[in-house]
């Protein structure tokens, strides 16, 4: 398995420089806007970068900082408090940036060579990521201080109101909104036009900013330049820790006693309820005809997750995201008539969706066995076999998610305007993907439990979290290159001049190859799973 592993990442990392060498190429040489598009392009992938890692970061040294028992024997330590903080910054930091080199390495490589860069831009290149990583650690540690410090019942209600209505205004912003178009031969109106909406990326006093310059200032051997930056930046990255510590020496220890004590009346108040009478009757009623022992286990899930605003904060941002990009699809500048571009979008938009649906996988439903810890011998006292608790997590997490991915699908379908045949098409495809990444993360989390470790984003980062997201892959992969076989030979059939269906026996084959690629990626790995868990043999994991 660590083999598998380590190929993966060395695959990874050639043909993302393969590919991101040839599409930095094209664009590069595009005539008078290549190298402003190139440039634009760092800007925007080191701001997106930036924004990953403070909310990763935040999530990570949230939970270990708020969510667990040894801050407060930690405090009880004759050390000081900041050096909690310290170290829950640094444990965060490497926690996340490792994924962060792992992509941003074939990028920079790759755009050395289109630049015919010096060795030392690699190595200015690298101190630049590394203090950007330093920087977003420590400003996620300054942000959860003060969230958490300043924090309220009654902004729950206001942000679920907010996201709303952000949702409610994209949408019909974006509705109303027509493509703009080009004015022929204004070059500089055109790229104005086509640029604008990045600006906020080149801000000079973004670190991003400086990262972005540090390597095209190097890629373009502009040695002063690029040593202004780095220096900078790297005076940024040294001076936030001196910060962190003094914010942290300042403010944790009451932060963290009021955090706790309005955990502790909240449970005192609610006795440890979650959600009010009126929601939990809702929800049992939703659940009625399932049997007691199912409905206590669902009940169980449901609160462990809305206890959790780490957690459905980052899934609600992730669907959030891909609402507004598959209803923003339909205003690309392509020509709807052209049926390749609109099957490569098509194939393209639900590729995006499986991805984006396996790293949810991998987040939240691979860890969900490990998460029982050191308790798991409770439920498996308890009147009914540890196998329903296994299945049980599995349907309910197809349950939620399915309906979620499938509405996507829809819209975006709708957004390309596809037929019903190509819409069906796309629906039933993205159903049966979800069941098998699902199926395969929570099969693998309990083939491979940690059972020590209290933290999810700890144990996604470990051996079977990583095993999981490059099974999940290699899964997403042959799944699309299995449905994009009958789009191949319909466009070669209709450049012949032969009329062939929507959807015909070659899509239905399509479909059934999936069928039988989903039972063995998913059903295997769960068979597996229900022999170990019926041997009780998690159990003897200490």
């Amino acid at each position: 398995m660590t083999f598998t592993i380590v190929a993966f990442m060395g695959l990874y990392m050639l043909a993302a420089y393969l590919l991101v060498n040839q599409g930095l190429r094209f664009v590069h040489n595009l005539p008078l806007l290549g190298p402003m598009l190139t440039e634009r392009m760092l800007y925007l992938l080191f701001f997106f970068f930036f924004l990953m890692l403070v909310i990763s970061n935040s999530a990570i040294t949230g939970i270990s900082l708020f969510r667990r028992q040894e801050t407060g024997w930690h405090l009880s330590l004759p050390m000081p408090h900041s050096s909690i903080v310290l170290w829950r910054t640094v444990e965060g930091l490497l926690l996340s940036s490792w994924g962060l080199l792992l992509l941003s390495a074939p990028i920079l490589a790759a755009f050395g060579n289109v630049l015919e860069a010096s060795p030392s831009f690699y190595v200015l290149s690298l101190l630049a990521v590394v203090a950007l990583i330093s920087v977003a650690s420590n400003m996620s540690s300054w942000l959860l201080l003060l969230v958490v410090r300043c924090y309220r019942p009654w902004w729950l209600k206001v942000a679920v109101v907010l996201g709303v209505a952000v949702v409610i205004g994209i949408s019909w912003q974006i509705r109303g909104q027509q493509t703009a178009q080009l004015i022929s031969g204004d070059v500089a109106a055109n790229v104005n036009q086509l640029l604008q909406h990045t600006k906020v990326c080149t801000h000079p006093l973004l670190p991003s900013s400086w990262v972005a310059e540090v390597v095209i200032s190097s890629g373009r051997g502009l040695p002063g330049r690029s040593w202004f930056y780095l220096l900078t930046l790297m005076s940024y990255a040294l001076v936030v820790w001196l910060l962190t510590r003094w914010l942290a020496g300042r403010f944790f220890y009451d932060t963290w006693n009021m955090a706790m004590a309005r955990m502790e009346g909240r449970q005192l108040t609610k006795g440890q309820q979650v959600f009010g009478k009126r929601s939990r009757r809702g929800l049992r009623m939703f659940l009625l005809g399932l049997r007691r022992q199912t409905q206590a286990l669902v009940m169980k899930d449901v609160r462990i997750f809305l206890r959790e605003p780490m957690q459905w904060g980052q899934c609600a941002l992730i669907f959030g995201l891909l609402l507004v990009y598959t209803s923003n699809l339909r205003h690309l500048s392509y020509n709807y008539k052209d049926a390749i571009w609109s099957s490569i979008t098509s194939y393209l938009n639900l590729t995006v969706c499986c991805l984006a649906m396996s790293t949810l996988s991998t987040r939240f439903v691979f860890p969900q066995f490990s998460m029982e810890g050191q308790r798991l011998w409770i439920l498996g006292l308890a009147p009914f076999p540890l196998t329903k608790v296994l299945s049980q997590k599995l349907w309910l997490n197809v349950c939620v998610v399915t309906p979620v991915t499938a509405l996507l699908v829809i819209i975006s379908s709708m957004s390309l305007k596809l037929s019903f045949e190509r819409s069906s098409f796309f629906v039933i495809a993205i159903i049966m993907q979800t069941i098998g990444l699902n199926a395969l993360a929570l099969s693998l989390g309990a083939l491979l439990p940690n059972f020590r470790e209290t933290n999810s984003a700890k144990i996604v980062s470990g051996f079977g979290g990583t095993l999981c997201l490059v099974l999940s892959f290699f899964y997403i992969v042959l799944s699309v290159g299995i449905l994009v076989v009958p789009a191949v030979h319909r466009h070669a059939a209709v450049a012949k001049g032969v009329n062939v269906p929507e959807f015909g026996a070659l899509d239905f084959g399509a479909l059934s190859v999936l069928f039988i690629l989903t039972v063995l990626s998913g059903g295997m790995p769960y068979f597996f799973a229900l022999q170990r868990t019926k041997r009780l043999a998690n159990l003897g994991n200490p």
